[in-house]
């Protein structure tokens, strides 16, 4: 029965051999169901999502500092930007010597302190031989014109009795003329070594003077006549030590006065003719300072400025300087009984001097920071309710802090605008573009908690 065995395994390898032949005939037909069933998704991808505006949370807005405005036609100032640093106003500046040989005995002052003219800055043990022999012949000369003027009194009465030859009269008037001199030109030496009219007088009574106090000097007038603080000195430096022997004219200590200072520009030679019309018509000039706050709205900068004088031109650098005033602000403060003085400007610091060079009317002007590029196109921000709408928009004419744009596509008088931080409020639509993928061509915005709402025409 071998046979019957071998003959049904033929019969299962034939049957199992019939079925592989009909699934390979019928492949193709199998794939091409299949491929042209996916073939339509896969020829139609998805449409991109039309962003046009994105709503943020309340605390996204307060986190950012959004700002909007309504926007109003104006005209916006064209400028080139011209560096620029503070400098003292010579002059007013003070530099304080000892007027004789001496020891610092006690410094009354420390830098950065404020002071009033008549304050006392130092004392100064005197070891001046010349001081002490003007002194000397101070009170010599005094006794001499005492005892003159009393001879003379006395010669005058006899020569009115006759007794006396009135030529006798004249050598006495003539010795107390030249003693007054000399008692003059002494007491010119000791003030001019600092001595007060009472130290002058003790002087010529015979009580000599061992010390002086050099006192803060006589201040210049303020700016525009008015004062912007009783203090006008501040001690910049001190350049002795207590107990330090000093000779006559050396420093003692250096006084500024920051009620005015100069902003001294650096224009290149083809700048010259715009800052010297500039210079002419007296025209306001603006000033950057630089602070991040500036840069949040328009005219923030001080725009009341003119531009002083014009210096020459240097022929290695072809640069030359020009000069602004600006009088400056100031908030006194005491601490342990002392007087200081917080000025809002001091020299050194550098600004950027914005010089006008024409006019450009009727359009919208924003700050730069209220603008973001995407390659050659510029967009602003305009706010519907909750939402900020992107609009493109046409720039013609900017600088470093501002923009102006004109009117057209959505941005017209009576609109807000968005005047601040539009590169975070663009970069929020580029995350939620991301996730645009997902809605199926709509059109509508973005929540900041990520869900899409769709917008109807």
């Amino acid at each position: 029965m071998w046979w019957r065995r071998v003959m049904r395994w033929v019969g299962l390898v034939s049957l199992l051999a019939a079925i592989g032949w009909g699934a390979w005939r019928e492949r193709e037909r199998w794939l091409g169901v299949e491929t042209s069933r996916l073939a339509p998704a896969a020829a139609s991808p998805a449409a991109a999502v039309e962003i046009t505006s994105v709503k943020l949370s309340e605390e996204a807005v307060r986190g950012l500092g959004l700002r909007s405005e309504e926007a109003r036609l104006a005209t916006y100032q064209k400028v080139i930007e011209i560096p620029g640093v503070m400098v003292d106003v010579p002059g007013r500046a003070r530099a304080v010597s000892v007027p004789m040989a001496g020891i610092v005995a006690q410094i009354h002052v420390v830098p950065g302190e404020a002071v009033r003219p008549g304050d006392p800055l130092f004392t100064i043990l005197l070891t001046s031989e010349l001081v002490q022999t003007i002194q000397t012949e101070l009170a010599r000369s005094a006794k001499d014109l005492i005892a003159a003027t009393a001879r003379r009194d006395q010669i005058k009465r006899l020569v009115d009795i006759g007794t006396k030859a009135a030529f006798e009269l004249l050598d006495e008037e003539n010795t107390i003329r030249r003693l007054t001199t000399q008692r003059e030109g002494f007491r010119r030496q000791l003030k001019l070594f600092g001595f007060s009219d009472d130290q002058v007088k003790q002087a010529e009574a015979g009580d000599f003077i061992t010390e002086i106090v050099v006192r803060a000097p006589t201040a210049q007038p303020a700016v525009g006549g008015t004062e912007s603080t009783s203090y006008p000195f501040e001690v910049e430096s001190i350049a002795v030590t207590q107990g330090q022997g000093v000779i006559t004219g050396q420093l003692l200590a250096r006084l500024a006065d920051y009620r005015e200072v100069l902003i001294q520009g650096q224009a290149f030679e083809t700048e010259a003719d715009l800052v010297t019309d500039a210079t002419g018509d007296g025209r306001a000039i603006g000033v950057d300072f630089q602070d991040h706050h500036h840069h949040h709205g328009v005219g923030l900068e001080e725009t009341q400025l003119v531009i002083r004088s014009v210096g020459k031109t240097d022929a290695a650098t072809r640069t030359f300087p020009f000069y602004v005033g600006l009088v400056n602000d100031v908030k006194p403060y005491e601490r342990d009984g002392k007087m200081y003085l917080a000025w809002r400007y001091r020299p050194g610091r550098h600004v950027r001097l914005r010089i006008p060079t024409g006019t450009i009317p009727q359009v919208f002007v924003l700050p730069a920071d209220a603008v973001v590029r995407e390659g050659a196109d510029a967009y602003v921000f305009r706010q519907n309710g909750e939402a900020f709408e992107r609009r493109r928009a046409v720039i013609v004419g900017e600088d470093r802090l501002n923009v102006a744009i004109a009117r057209g596509n959505g941005i017209e008088p009576g609109v807000y605008l968005l005047r601040n931080n539009a590169a975070a409020v663009n970069r929020a639509l580029k995350a939620f573009q991301a996730a645009a993928m997902g809605a199926g061509g709509k059109k509508g915005h973005w929540h900041a908690d990520g869900t899409f709402h769709e917008e109807h025409d």
